[in-house]
């Protein structure tokens, strides 16, 4: 069970960032599950379909090789399946992707999937449920120390929910102020709180900017995401190790020392 969804503040940026830069031992898919509308088709630069909505109108939705079949190539190198861009069409493709295609998805091994599943609203989406990781990507507020404060309530709400049903989480803090990274690790309830880099620049250029390859590549954001992602990459594979249970009965993600 290989997959990481990403939500969140910022959640598509550190989903492309942390596939752009997962370790090469293995194949990584970027999966758009956010109902709100897919960005990843113009971010990089490929066709709108085939994607989400081919694959789950598909006569064989709920088949590995009908997956494949609507996943694209972008330039950089990154395997995508996109969804569809507006809303009102992304809500329902997501839905009926979520019940056939998600739990082919969720159940790979020989392919890391990261799943952009957007801000949750309400309850835990299908995705977050299936999911082996859940990454929550947070951008804390800078000029107000009070309104930081009540994002971090929510925050704490959120990974409250997530730890409840056993779900390893990681929180992706954005941004360095007004609260240090371990001052929000003991706040929240989370796994591991990683620190990203706050480069508007390299956000930038993920989302389809032009810009300098080896500059994006050397840049704070990329750094980070690095970091991120070889976290997430070795929380992943002390799960499979654990023989007979599930990645759920794992509750330490960063047992390392």
């Amino acid at each position: 069970m290989s997959l990481i969804a990403v939500v969140g503040d910022g959640c598509t940026t550190t989903a492309l960032g942390m596939a752009a830069a997962w370790p090469s031992d293995n194949r990584c898919l970027l999966a758009e599950f956010d109902p709100a509308g897919g960005c990843l088709a113009a971010w990089l630069d490929v066709p709108r379909s085939p994607g989400l909505a081919e694959g789950a109108a598909s006569s064989s939705p709920g088949t590995w090789s009908t997956i494949q079949s609507v996943v694209q190539r972008s330039g950089s190198g990154v395997d995508v399946l996109v969804a569809p861009t507006r809303s009102v069409e992304a809500a329902a493709v997501v839905l009926a992707a979520s019940v056939s295609m998600l739990p082919v998805l969720s159940a790979l091994d020989s392919t890391v999937v990261i799943a952009d599943g957007g801000r949750l609203r309400g309850p835990l989406s299908a995705l977050v449920s299936q999911a082996a990781v859940v990454v929550v990507a947070h951008r804390q507020h800078a000029g107000s120390a009070a309104a930081a404060a009540l994002g971090f309530e929510r925050l704490a709400e959120l990974t409250s929910q997530l730890a409840v049903r056993s779900i390893p989480t990681v929180v992706a803090l954005i941004g360095s102020r007004p609260y240090a990274t371990d001052e929000v690790a003991a706040f929240v309830r989370a796994d591991t709180v990683v620190a990203l880099a706050d480069d508007p620049w390299a956000a930038a250029v993920l989302a389809g900017r032009a810009g300098s390859g080896p500059r994006l590549r050397r840049s704070p954001l990329m750094r980070s995401l690095r970091e991120l992602a070889a976290i997430v990459s070795v929380s992943l594979r002390q799960m499979r190790s654990y023989d007979g249970r599930s990645p759920h009965d794992n509750h330490s993600l960063d047992d390392r020392s």
